[in-house]
């Protein structure tokens, strides 16, 4: 694809990267070299990229058939069809969505492809920064923000370190939602592979970009003081898989979905 003037194609960028494993176009050289990179670690990203996605498909699924008619994905990344959205309106058409990333090439694509979505819109900020979120006109113009809203953080928290408690702004997210409101999460692990794991992250933080991974107990924490609901933090491809899979632990993963009482 062209390159835009808002954006830096030389280093390589989460988004980019996953699009790349996911057999995106929206990429470029130095996207592709991490990626290569880390495949060379864990020959299996490709496929684990893909459940990860296909997780973010599962639980919205349920969430809609359990009458959960609004959301709030945060890193939602490159638009990778069938989006979030299309998903949940197809099950229900009056489910309504708002998108959060930082990355131009997101914005650029999401706002080009919702423009005339009905009850779906796009903010452009940072995880990082959650008071921001919250406080954007288009947040509360386009969701309800006194009915339950399913808060989705998929393949997100990884970027950030202990150190850096990304748990507390997840929190503040889930803070300013009603009681009922739900939360997704999923996070790499090392518990099933740490040789390869650690390869990968290596390979990572080398180009720039902060990977981590957290155990089972780490990766529960982050849900906070919402109640992780049945089948709990589990091995991702265990999460209400339409087939249970032969191996969960073959996708270096935990999932679970959370709800705040």
């Amino acid at each position: 694809m062209a390159a835009s003037p808002d954006f830096d194609t030389s280093a390589a960028h989460p988004a980019r990267v996953y699009d790349y494993w996911l057999g995106g176009t929206d990429n470029f050289p130095a996207d592709r070299e991490l990626g290569d990179a880390m495949i060379r670690a864990i020959p299996s990203l490709p496929t684990m990229a893909r459940a990860n996605r296909s997780f973010m498909e599962r639980v919205t699924r349920h969430l809609v058939e359990e009458g959960v008619t609004q959301f709030l994905d945060i890193g939602s990344g490159i638009p990778t069809s069938p989006n979030l959205h299309e998903i949940a309106q197809g099950i229900d058409p009056s489910v309504r969505v708002v998108y959060v990333d930082n990355d131009p090439l997101v914005a650029e694509q999401a706002r080009a492809m919702l423009a005339d979505v009905p009850g779906v819109g796009y903010v452009h900020g940072d995880l990082t920064e959650p008071e921001s979120i919250l406080a954007d006109p288009l947040l509360a113009g386009t969701l309800d923000l006194s009915r339950p809203v399913a808060l989705m953080v998929v393949g997100l928290l990884m970027y950030f370190p202990a150190e850096l408690a990304p748990e507390r702004w997840v929190a503040t997210l889930l803070d300013a939602l009603p009681a009922g409101s739900t939360l997704a999460i999923s996070h790499p692990t090392a518990d099933f592979d740490p040789e390869a794991v650690a390869v990968a992250n290596a390979a990572a933080n080398a180009a720039g970009i902060p990977l981590v991974s957290r155990t089972r107990d780490e990766f529960a924490a982050l849900f906070g003081a919402a109640t992780l609901l049945d089948p709990g933090a589990v091995p991702l491809a265990a999460w209400r898989p339409d087939t249970p899979p032969a191996d969960p632990r073959e996708v270096y993963y935990y999932a679970g979905l959370a709800r705040k009482e």
